[in-house]
């Protein structure tokens, strides 16, 4: 079992590499920070960003909850997206679901009062208004198409929050895209959701909203 212990010895040994390697790092990189890419994804242990992706430390700013929601009345994500976008200026904001997800398995199974399922209430609303489709699949299947279209769902409430629409309205670049990973192989896959201006999006949106 890991142990804080451990965990320091491990981030002393990790340290000491990196300087070994580049010996300014540190020095460098503590001025200042120019991700080029907001992550919003899920709190699964099996899902960190860095190691996906294989990007340098400093390349991602994180937001992380349980079922990778960006709730449009959630003072959290609201302040994590207008710091990226108007401070940061990140280029890009990706949305990662994954396969098998425990939160959205969670929310397909039951509702209740305690604080996750209040929270995974969104992801609930989002099974209700596509049950029609979902229920004719089996369960892994079913399963796994809720995290995909809830992936979608994220994006369009980032496409549509007054911050990104003002930042594409005063011709920031922004490109917003949805992707899903695979705990079984670990490969990310697109879904077809990639807008860098209010037009893309709405062309999309109009064509495929239910």
């Amino acid at each position: 079992m890991i142990t804080i212990s451990k965990m320091l010895e491990n981030n002393r040994k990790w340290s000491s590499q990196i300087t070994k390697t580049d010996p300014e790092y540190f020095l460098r990189t503590a001025d200042n920070q120019t991700p080029e890419v907001l992550w919003i994804g899920c709190s699964d242990s099996r899902v960190g960003p860095d190691q996906l992706v294989s990007l340098p430390m400093g390349s991602v700013f994180v937001h992380r909850n349980i079922g990778n929601i960006f709730a449009t009345n959630d003072l959290n994500c609201l302040a994590v997206l207008e710091y990226a976008v108007d401070e940061l200026k990140v280029p890009n904001i990706v949305v990662c679901g994954h396969y098998r997800c425990g939160g959205v398995h969670a929310a397909m199974q039951h509702s209740g009062i305690q604080p996750v399922d209040l929270w995974l209430d969104q992801i609930r609303f989002i099974y209700q208004n596509h049950a029609t489709k979902l229920d004719q699949l089996d369960g892994d299947e079913r399963w796994n198409r809720l995290a995909e279209i809830n992936v979608e769902a994220q994006v369009h409430n980032i496409c549509r929050n007054t911050i990104v629409r003002e930042a594409w309205k005063r011709g920031q670049d922004i490109n917003i895209v949805g992707l899903i990973y695979d705990v079984h192989d670990g490969v990310l896959k697109q879904l077809g959701l990639e807008f860098n201006s209010i037009d893309s999006w709405r062309d999309y949106y109009k064509k495929t909203a239910p």
